[in-house]
């Protein structure tokens, strides 16, 4: 009865065990500062429109989900390490060596934002491919994998962050940066409320009238995480999100920024 009883003991550790184990979190790093798809909001908790969509994603596949966010750079190489389980971002040729990727959770179209008193504005506005960038000065924020894969032989400027390479712009010391239109309309938003010494300069940044590419950013999971075997599940997933359009209200919700006004040459 007592050997019984130890198995039956053991037993019931084991379930519990296995249990523990099915309930790790899933651990996503991503970007601090790229508002509004993700960021880290002024509490200082992750906030943005994928972490709307990842938290309701996971919830409905029953997974915790750990988040933290990082200069971008950093998360990646956070994510890259095996640190942690995944980010999501664009799924470039390079990343393939170590990520696996979701089908597409978001897409988004890039744009070219200039300054209107650039004395090459004409040509720069013309522009609907990436070989007619060649022969410009590019500016853009370390860690972008798209550009680094898209722009090669591109004179290309490397800065830190978004403030940077717009100050670029505004000064004169680069022609081009290449942004997410909803992430660069809701910078220059940003910028101009608060009406700091470069407000002014922010009035003449504005973007070309042909997007250059869209993209789809998806959550990339680290090859060696344990949680590739929730890939396919993830998929269905987002395109139940899809289908019963709460990526449709979390984008509405969100009352993503156009790119209108003094920022459009449209």
């Amino acid at each position: 009865m007592r050997i019984m009883t130890c198995l039956f003991l053991a037993l019931v550790l084991m379930c519990q065990s296995a249990d523990a184990g099915e309930k790790k979190p899933f651990h996503w790093v991503d970007d601090a500062d790229y508002p509004p798809l993700i960021y880290q909001g002024k509490d200082g908790k992750p906030a943005g429109i994928f972490y709307e969509i990842m938290t309701e994603a996971f919830r409905r596949l029953d997974i915790p989900l750990q988040v933290e966010v990082y200069p971008w750079s950093r998360a990646q190489k956070i994510v890259a390490s095996g640190r942690a389980d995944g980010m999501v971002t664009v799924l470039t040729e390079s990343r393939k060596e170590l990520f696996l990727g979701s089908d597409p959770i978001f897409l988004v179209s890039e744009h070219i934002f200039v300054n209107k008193n650039n004395p090459h504005i004409e040509e720069i506005k013309a522009i609907r491919s990436l070989k007619a960038i060649l022969p410009f000065k590019v500016v853009e924020i370390i860690g972008s994998g798209w550009t680094k894969e898209n722009l090669i032989g591109a004179n290309i400027i490397w800065v830190p962050e978004m403030d940077n390479a717009f100050n670029m712009l505004i000064k004169g010391r680069a022609d081009i940066f290449i942004a997410n239109r909803f992430v660069g309309a809701q910078f220059l938003k940003e910028k101009l409320r608060e009406r700091g010494k470069n407000s002014e300069g922010y009035k003449n940044i504005v973007t070309t009238p042909y997007p250059l590419k869209t993209i789809a950013f998806r959550l990339l999971i680290q090859k060696k995480s344990p949680f590739v075997k929730i890939l396919d599940r993830f998929n269905d997933t987002i395109h139940q999100m899809q289908q019963d359009e709460t990526i449709k209200h979390i984008l509405e919700r969100s009352q993503l920024p156009q790119l209108d006004g003094a920022h459009n040459q449209r």
